[in-house]
């Protein structure tokens, strides 16, 4: 009899290439679609054993903050790549090479992710590769590019489509919008899903004269302020509250932008609160192609279009203008008059080139005060990250 699958997923050696994510979370948290990354991989695989190998303070902090257990694979084994996007049709893939219980290397053209044997045991060096097409995240911004194609593969998990009449509710493609229960849609939204679906989770609220394009995930218990234009290839985690203008943007769970001021192509982390009026400009005036500052390397990142890289539990004040390219570290609070610099340092108080240090004792408080409004504790483990973070800043 064949012994269950054990997965595990495993961190690049350069996880500051996620920076300013990496700061507080692991690569397989990395959210693209409507799912983060090891969230695919317990859909794709839901009979499989799941464990993680990373960094080990960040790796305790995710257990911590997720529930999950660690435990160390017994049998037949398989190893992927932290960053791969998993997809369903990677996923027979892979089904298909390992049903023969013979080790096996899946590569791709740019190497290999991953590897299958029938104990925990690496294959040999001679094992047999296997080709496979997939797509990886290796920056940020690579989330960006694939986050359209990664919302429709997600559709796969979520059934309820619209089934009666929203009144007031003008929907286009409704066979492509995805409601979870208890969503409240306000009149005179326009849902408009012809270019891509649109999911919305539970509890979700849409407030009147929203505008929702379709590659979007919005997700539970999230609110979309009154007038927001939501464009497509946007994903929206949980519990965030965002109004103003967003285009191919992804915002994990628990931030808000709730006024006006346009977020393009931008990734934020948790905890992150823009303030009115906040803009990011996502193109150079020469439509050159745009640099990015992650740590101390500086990174061509060969995108025309690139906004705002934001840390866990960053802060701007009313009226910030965020320049191309812009990585703002975790626990920065930005304000003041012109355009901050595009590396704006953890725990950076204003922004600014010569800006002093937010006070770590008063930086973690805040974190604790904010985390409480929504019912929620900063863990013991996420604490040390964070005091980690400003030792390295």
């Amino acid at each position: 009899m064949t012994t269950p699958l054990h997965i595990v997923l495993t961190e690049p050696q350069n996880a500051d290439a996620l920076y300013p994510f990496s700061a507080m979370h692991c690569a397989w948290e990395v959210r693209c679609g409507a799912l983060r990354l090891f969230e695919k991989i317990q859909r794709l695989f839901p009979e499989a054993s799941l464990s993680f190998a990373g960094r080990d303070l960040h790796l305790r902090s995710f257990l911590a903050r997720t529930g999950l257990a660690n435990t160390a694979p017994t049998g037949r084994t398989l190893v992927i790549d932290a960053g791969v996007v998993p997809t369903r049709a990677l996923q027979m893939h892979i089904e298909e090479a390992i049903s023969t219980n013979e080790p096996v290397v899946f590569t791709t053209s740019h190497g290999p992710i991953g590897f299958f044997s029938p104990s925990p045991m690496p294959p040999p060096a001679d094992t047999q590769s296997v080709a496979v097409e997939a797509q990886h995240i290796t920056y940020l911004w690579d989330a960006l590019s694939h986050n359209a194609n990664a919302i429709a593969h997600d559709t796969q998990f979520f059934s309820n489509t619209i089934t009666t009449v929203l009144e007031g509710v003008y929907c286009i493609a409704r066979e492509r919008i995805f409601l979870g229960n208890n969503v409240a849609i306000g009149p005179c939204t326009v849902l408009d899903a012809s270019e891509g679906p649109i999911i919305i989770g539970d509890n979700a609220r849409i407030m009147p004269h929203s505008t929702i394009l379709g590659p979007c995930y919005i997700g539970e218990n999230s609110l979309i302020k009154v007038g927001a234009k939501i464009y497509g290839e946007t994903s929206i985690g949980e519990w965030c509250k965002v109004g103003g203008e967003v285009e191919n943007s992804i915002i994990h769970a628990y931030s808000n932008k709730q006024h006006d001021g346009f977020l393009g192509h931008s990734y934020l982390g948790e905890w992150v609160n823009l303030g009115a009026d906040t803009n990011t400009s996502d193109l150079k005036n020469n439509y050159g192609t745009i640099r990015a500052q992650l740590r101390s390397d500086d990174i061509s990142t060969g995108r025309m279009f690139l906004g705002l890289l934001c840390g866990d539990h960053t802060k701007s004040g009313i009226n910030t203008m965020f320049n191309t390219g812009t990585v703002s570290g975790v626990s920065a609070n930005i304000f003041g008059g012109d355009f901050p610099p595009k590396s704006i340092p953890s725990f950076s108080w204003g922004g600014r080139a010569d800006a002093p240090r937010f006070d770590l004792e008063k930086a973690v408080a805040l974190a604790r005060t904010v985390m409480a409004r929504r019912k929620r504790t900063l863990l013991p483990e996420e604490e040390e990250l964070l005091r980690m973070e400003f030792e390295k800043s």
